[in-house]
């Protein structure tokens, strides 16, 4: 949970945001943080009650004190949740047990509500009644919502390892003040589940190549960002903007990239007028960072790739949120800048690293943050 130092400091400059009149964050600006949480399960020994997925409950405090920090935005997009006990890795090796990432961050909001004014709503779905029942295991996306959630489903994405491992979207509908707002999460194929065979090629059960999307010509990531194209398209129905965020695992300048910018959809890290990735400093990167080889203990960046994004949809006809992107040097952003989010070793104590110390990062990712202004229409960067 946020450390008392953090979580006083946070409670004295909310009141002074708020001028004694409401909650932390009483802007109205559209806040959006995102961030692949990592499950975890790798860091685990094969023998069950072994393993702690690298330090998970430490982490999940973490990542509540990196959104405390942020000023308690009003949207928070995370992947790579775990709900599934045990996981099965081979056929004589089996993970576990593991801790719900889901649980330990519900555990959390109470002691985050205190400081931040108000208390997040989950919106998850643990049965998979909204996937049709799809498998539910260590890859889940969760969004939190200071708002409430008008409605939500989630869209199951074409994989060769169906049924037995599937991608999917989370949308929800956020009642906010200026409007109502959809949000987007999602994690795209990686290497480990097949991201560069081409749609349609058979690996365990015949699963077809979607209409939508071209048969061997395609990637199975390919395939999928499209499907995620075609869910926003279908399902962002009213005048504000949107938001598609999550782990795209596709750098800038790919295809995967290409098919959300060239719909105009914009990149919200370029767009507030961050640099690109710079591969050897690790500046303006998102990924990288190696879990099983310590390095969540290690204050170094050890990020080398920018493959996690908040993209926006800007707002259409009768929107009333026309703003733009908010950076660091702009008088309206009284917390955070769009651009990078839990991008730096834990900020809150004096020393991270190895235990007994604090772990230093909360994923081995770095997370994206969104800050749109909502007050007069104002020129798109």
């Amino acid at each position: 949970m946020p450390t008392t130092k953090l979580r006083t400091t946070a409670l004295l400059a909310c009141a002074v945001l708020a001028l004694g009149f409401g909650p932390c964050n009483v802007t109205r600006n559209v806040e959006v943080a995102n961030l692949n949480l990592l499950h975890g399960f790798d860091c685990d020994p094969p023998v069950p009650g072994d393993g702690d997925q690298c330090r998970v409950a430490d982490r999940v405090d973490l990542l509540l004190d990196h959104i405390l920090d942020a000023g308690c935005p009003d949207v928070v997009t995370l992947q790579e949740n775990v709900v599934n006990e045990f996981v099965q890795t081979s056929a004589t090796e089996t993970r576990g047990p593991l801790e719900s990432t889901v649980a330990l961050i519900e555990a959390g909001l109470p002691s985050l509500a205190e400081a931040c004014g108000f208390t997040y709503h989950v919106v998850f779905d643990p049965a998979g009644a909204i996937a049709g029942g799809a498998p539910r295991g260590i890859d889940e996306e969760l969004i939190l919502s200071r708002h409430p959630v008008l409605e939500a489903e989630e869209r199951v994405f074409y994989s060769p390892l169906a049924p037995f491992f599937n991608r999917h979207a989370l949308r929800a509908r956020i009642d906010h003040p200026v409007g109502p707002v959809d949000v987007y999460t999602t994690h795209l194929a990686s290497g480990s589940d097949l991201a560069g065979l081409p749609c349609g090629v058979q690996v365990i059960l015949p699963v077809a190549c979607p209409a939508e999307c071209v048969a061997f010509v395609d990637t199975v990531r390919e395939c999928q960002a499209k499907q995620l194209a075609a869910f926003v398209e279908q399902t962002h129905d009213v005048p504000q903007p949107a938001f598609v965020t999550g782990d795209f695992n596709a750098q800038p300048g790919s295809n995967v990239y290409a098919e959300m910018t060239s719909r105009g959809w914009v990149d919200s890290h370029l767009a507030a007028g961050n640099g690109e990735c710079d591969p050897v400093t690790g500046e303006n990167c998102t990924s990288g960072r190696d879990e099983v080889g310590g390095d969540l203990e290690d204050p170094a960046l050890n990020t080398s790739s920018r493959i996690d994004y908040v993209f926006v949809v800007p707002p259409g006809p009768g929107s009333r949120c026309k703003g733009d992107l908010l950076r660091f040097d702009d008088p309206r952003v009284p917390f955070a800048s769009t651009g990078l989010f839990a991008a730096e070793p834990n900020p809150f104590v004096a020393t991270c690293g190895p235990a007994p110390d604090d772990v230093c990062w909360a994923s081995d990712h770095s997370g994206n943050l969104a800050n749109l202004a909502c007050g007069p229409p104002r020129r798109w960067h």
